[in-house]
């Protein structure tokens, strides 16, 4: 499977520090680093996750746990032989959550914590999306944009709820972290356009918005910095992240 990706991530025009992370392929960014992008091209040779995180716990903490999530999921791709399942994929985010959950104590910020939301590509092997907390991820396919994700929010319980209030992540001084997941064949097929982005995108760029900007003919890396730029136009109040996967080759 032939694909592009890339990635944007911003602390926006309102924050102090960036607090959102990413992962594409083996290519990391963000955690604290005010503006930070990347590219990716080539072939699934292995399972190589996508992903967006959103930190949370103050600056020092929430930077430090989004960094801290997508260093361990870059960690698990360093074997080609290694093939996930909804089930080991739930076992390595909890065995995340349970690690980061350590280290806030060490820190003194036990709560510290992470959203985290992405696309897992596989080789010979279904692909699958999942999500922990309130960042989304997208597909477009055939011109239409669907939300593949359900925030694990307040306000997607009760309506008239505070939308910053999340109910689930890794970390967080939480007990436990739920994760949410599919695995398919039909999860990833040629000339699909994956959107992941945390929520100070997907809070102030409308679906109607996101999704003709991902059906544009653009490399992946400038279609994420338009969204992200785009968010900040539109008066975003948080940082802003969006990871953008085009598969492009036959499976």
């Amino acid at each position: 499977m032939k694909i592009a990706a890339g990635a944007y991530s911003s602390r926006g025009s309102v924050r102090a520090h960036n607090e959102d992370a990413f992962l594409i392929a083996r290519i990391s960014g963000g955690g604290g680093v005010e503006d930070s992008s990347a590219e990716f091209a080539g072939e699934i040779d292995a399972s190589l996750f996508f992903c967006a995180a959103d930190g949370m716990g103050g600056h020092a903490a929430g930077d430090a746990a989004s960094a801290f999530v997508v260093e361990n999921l870059r960690a698990d791709e360093t074997s080609p032989e290694r093939v996930h399942t909804p089930q080991s994929l739930e076992a390595l985010v909890k065995t995340i959550h349970a690690a980061l959950i350590r280290e806030g104590a060490a820190r003194g910020t036990p709560n510290m914590g992470s959203t985290l939301t992405g696309i897992l590509l596989q080789k010979d092997a279904p692909c699958g999306f999942f999500n922990a907390g309130d960042s989304r991820s997208y597909r477009l396919r055939n011109g239409f944009m669907q939300q593949l994700t359900r925030d694990d929010s307040l306000s997607s319980i009760v309506p008239e709820a505070a939308k910053n209030i999340i109910t689930n992540a890794v970390g967080a001084g939480l007990s436990g972290v739920t994760v949410t997941s599919r695995f398919s064949p039909s999860v990833a097929i040629v000339g699909d356009v994956f959107l992941m982005c945390s929520d100070g995108v997907h809070g102030f760029v409308g679906d109607d918005d996101l999704e003709k900007m991902l059906a544009e003919d653009a490399p992946p890396g400038e279609t994420a910095r338009r969204i992200v730029e785009a968010a900040i136009a539109n008066n975003s109040d948080d940082n802003c992240t969006a990871v953008v996967v085009k598969i492009e080759g036959d499976p």
